[in-house]
């Protein structure tokens, strides 16, 4: 554009085409520089021009069109598509971030709508080069420290709840011996736990920190939203129980799998801040439930599929499942399904590295001998992330959950294990671990194993007294049993026979 210094080196009677031309470029510069009035993507404020509203959008609602357009790939034409996607859904910025796969890839997307601003902006000019992620290098420390400081919360939680749960059960267990009264059991007589006990343990997913550490879990969140999603026929139009909904994220990824109603049900006080993230976020058919399943009537009584995260520790500590196996025989219909259908438990070997550090650590601390402890460090197993270069055996399926067929005694198995050796070493401690699966047309499994991505599960650690010199393919034979906590029977007493020993543990 010509400015008015070339303008004066030029002749003074332009002709009336040049003086046309001028006009034309000076009512295009005001129009740059004034812009068009902008209404926000997600709220009603309005903006004197797009660029404004644009870093409204950043600021506020945390979406920022660069990264959009880096993650999926986006040009001019998938952006007009997602202007339509979200003016005519009314999708939310939180649904929007949500996101994994583009929803607006749909022609009828670029079908012309009434005219706005955001529809013939020039998205190709967002930058999305090595320059911004560079200059974002400071932000992201700061995610990153900030990320760790709720995963230490996270944990104190965690801890914090497992001493209260066990002070807690000690004062039970005291009460119910001075009075004489026996904890409560079913018709076939497997004990329950008694009121007070289950109301602090659905107090206990009142913290803020377990629920971030399971939702930041990305291998059991990313799962459980890809068997859903990948499978809408199983959901599209049906009704769905979300058992132990907690924060509801499962509840709202079924309704975005198409449910037609979604019910979730939890006792925890959680319950109240996940019904103000479903309005939050405009999901109509979630309905939300504060109560234990078996003491509540629900909106409907028989649902077309039942989801839930109901596993612990070693799969079964927790005993969650005697929740899911309530829902199915009271609220699941005949043809329903129950999500995920399966679990299996599994058993492999490591080496002394873990042993050396939790185990012999109390021979000496800071000079004092307080080995008294070492037998009360291998009566108590270990929850923990095991390197996989530690593992020394193969691994052994030692017990099957289907959950249409799973009953109350599932806690109640005996497995004669033989562990083959995958390399000489010393072998300290056998470890359990779970895989879930999600048979469907679109098959999702994952693994708490630890040659696997890490979960907020870990691994269940059971150490031997003594590491055992073990050669490479060499067979460790043996036999592991489980049974419930007679006291408690969200805990578990696990036995391992091996090396001419019998041990002990509880996992509670």
């Amino acid at each position: 554009m010509k400015n008015t210094d070339q303008k004066a080196n030029e002749s003074t009677e332009p002709s009336s085409d040049e003086e046309a031309y001028d006009d034309i470029e000076d009512d295009e510069e005001m129009g740059e520089n004034e812009g068009e009035p902008t209404t926000c993507l997600f709220c009603t404020q309005v903006f004197p021009s797009i660029d404004l509203a644009i870093e409204h959008l950043n600021s506020e609602h945390k979406v920022n069109l660069s990264q959009l357009k880096q993650k999926f790939q986006m040009d001019q034409y998938a952006f007009i598509k997602l202007i339509n996607y979200i003016r005519g859904g009314q999708v939310s910025a939180e649904q929007l971030l949500l996101t994994e796969q583009p929803q607006w890839n749909d022609e009828k997307y670029l079908k012309p709508g009434e005219y706005e601003p955001w529809l013939c902006y020039d998205y190709d000019a967002l930058k999305t080069d090595e320059t911004e992620i560079t200059d974002s290098v400071p932000a992201l420390k700061q995610r990153i420290a900030e990320q760790s400081k709720l995963l230490q919360q996270a944990s104190e939680d965690m801890e914090r709840m497992r001493n209260d749960y066990k002070a807690l059960l000690q004062k039970v267990h005291s009460d119910v011996e001075a009075g004489g009264k026996a904890l409560p059991s079913t018709s076939n007589g497997i004990v329950r736990n008694a009121p007070t006990l289950d109301k602090e343990y659905f107090n206990s997913y009142s913290h803020f920190g377990i629920h971030y550490e399971m939702l930041s879990d990305k291998v059991r969140t990313s799962s459980y939203r890809a068997a859903l999603m990948q499978n809408q026929r199983y959901l599209h139009g049906k009704s769905v129980l979300d058992v132990g909904c907690g924060t509801g994220i499962l509840s709202i990824f079924a309704s975005q799998a198409g449910a037609e109603t979604v019910v979730g049900i939890d006792n925890s006080e959680i319950v109240y801040t996940a019904m103000d993230i479903v309005r939050k976020n405009n999901v109509k058919n979630v309905k939300l439930v504060k109560g234990r399943l078996e003491d509540t009537v629900l909106p409907e009584d028989k649902y077309d599929v039942i989801i839930s995260e109901w596993m612990g520790y070693f799969l079964l500590y927790e005993a969650m499942l005697d929740t899911i196996i309530y829902a199915r025989e009271n609220h699941l219909k005949p043809s329903g399904k129950i999500l995920p259908n399966r679990c299996t438990l599994h058993l492999l070997g490591i080496n002394e590295a873990l042993h050396e550090q939790h185990v012999e650590f109390w021979s000496d601390v800071y000079g004092v001998n307080m080995s008294d402890l070492r037998k009360r460090s291998i009566e108590e197993p270990l929850m923990e992330v095991v390197n996989p270069e530690h593992i020394l055996t193969e691994s052994e399926q030692i017990a099957n959950f289907d959950m249409m067929t799973v009953d109350l005694n599932y806690s109640s198995f005996t497995h004669e294990f033989h562990l083959k050796c995958t390399q000489t070493g010393k072998l300290a401690a056998f470890v359990g671990y779970f895989d879930t699966f999600f048979e469907l047309d679109s098959q999702i499994t994952f693994s708490t194993s630890p040659a696997e991505t890490p979960t907020h599960w870990k691994q269940t650690v059971f150490f031997i007294d003594q590491p055992q010199t073990v050669q490479k393919d060499q067979v460790i034979s043996g036999k592991i049993s489980s049974r419930r906590h007679q006291g408690d029977v969200r805990a578990l007493h696990v036995d391992i026979e091996a090396f001419g020993k019998h041990y002990k543990y509880s996992v509670d």
